[in-house]
């Protein structure tokens, strides 16, 4: 399901007998908007589940890399034409609907966002994402939310597009102009160095994800400033404990 009926220009992995096949994506269908309540409803329980029920302190809401949220508020693949399609608010709509839903389900310092406004994954791309993006934190700001999670640049890959410039520092100071006080993380490519340049320049914090693969004491290493061992992607999506529970640690 999705947006609208436009099928991902990307693979997807499907398993055969056990071993991973990479296949064209599916036409997703378009979602009536008789189910959106139900989605939002579904966001919220899951929130309270993990919260009351499985002990978490809080929850990250993904609303990046192409996921059905970042999928709705984007126009590459959003063509709709009702209330949650067309215009910068109606295309922001689920996202503010499911983040003020999870907030009011566990409260808002137990909720986190993470957005990335051009990372450009499986064709989920605006032209637009300035105005799109300041006008997503503006309404969260109001939440009480413990953090806003932005992915510069693409997911994995370059932190800057030539073809999709993007002022972060603007998309800060617009959350704070209008009153967001959760922290701010910024994700992509960080090393130590570039980490402790985004702090020292009033960021709160820096997310680490895939270092942490074959890093099992990253902590360590970045407290240390020693070198990482590098991410075998050769074994990333299967291939039993080569590339997942094999990477040495510190002495």
């Amino acid at each position: 399901m999705g947006p609208s009926a436009i099928a991902a220009k990307t693979k997807t992995v499907l398993l055969d007998k056990g071993t991973p096949v990479f296949t064209d994506t599916s036409l997703p269908r378009a979602l009536d908007v008789s189910e959106l309540p139900g989605i939002v409803h579904d966001y919220a329980a899951a929130a309270r589940n993990a919260v009351t029920t499985a002990g978490f302190d809080g929850v990250e809401i993904h609303g990046a890399n192409g996921y059905l949220l970042d999928q709705f508020a984007k126009s590459g693949s959003n063509q709709r034409t009702d209330d949650y399609g067309g215009s910068i608010p109606n295309r922001a709509r689920l996202m503010l609907e499911v983040t003020r839903a999870v907030a009011d389900a566990i409260g808002g310092g137990r909720t986190g966002i993470r957005i990335s406004p051009v990372t450009p994954a499986n064709d989920v791309a605006d032209p637009h994402a300035q105005a799109l993006f300041e006008y997503i934190v503006k309404h969260l700001a109001p939440l009480g939310l413990a953090f806003i999670h932005v992915i510069e640049g693409a997911t994995g890959g370059p932190r800057e597009l030539p073809d999709r410039p993007f002022d972060y520092a603007a998309l800060k100071a617009a959350y704070r102009a209008a009153g967001g006080k959760g922290a701010w993380m910024v994700n992509n490519s960080y090393d130590r160095a570039l980490a402790d340049q985004a702090v020292a320049n009033g960021d709160d914090l820096v997310a680490f994800g895939r270092p942490f693969i074959s890093n099992p004491d990253l902590v360590r290493r970045l407290r240390e400033n020693a070198p990482l061992n590098a991410l075998n992607k050769a074994t990333l999506y299967g291939g039993g404990a080569e590339g997942y529970t094999d990477y040495p640690a510190l002495d």
